[in-house]
């Protein structure tokens, strides 16, 4: 099971260096945001990961839900001010 868990935080890990590319060098803002999402929900996943790999799980579990729950309004929050930002610019 462990080696199973092992390779799944390879290929998470492998995501979120692909993830953190696009976050880079993303041709739009909203590219990035889509990818900061991305980023954070396979964070998540390796914290989950991480938590049943060392025999914590419950601490781990505690704070990827902290985590997945500051990283879900961080892409909403910076989309509507990049959002709010356009439609200024728009109207001048």
């Amino acid at each position: 099971m462990t080696t199973f868990l092992t390779v799944a935080v390879v290929v998470i890990v492998a995501l979120i260096a692909v993830g953190l590319h696009r976050v880079w060098r993303g041709p739009t803002i909203f590219d990035r945001l889509v990818a900061i999402a991305l980023v954070s929900v396979n964070s998540v996943a390796v914290l989950v990961i991480f938590g049943f790999l060392f025999g914590r799980a419950t601490f781990f579990l505690d704070i990827a839900l902290v985590y997945a729950l500051l990283t879900f309004l961080l892409p909403i929050a910076l989309g509507r001010y990049f959002e709010f930002r356009e439609n200024e610019e728009d109207a001048e």
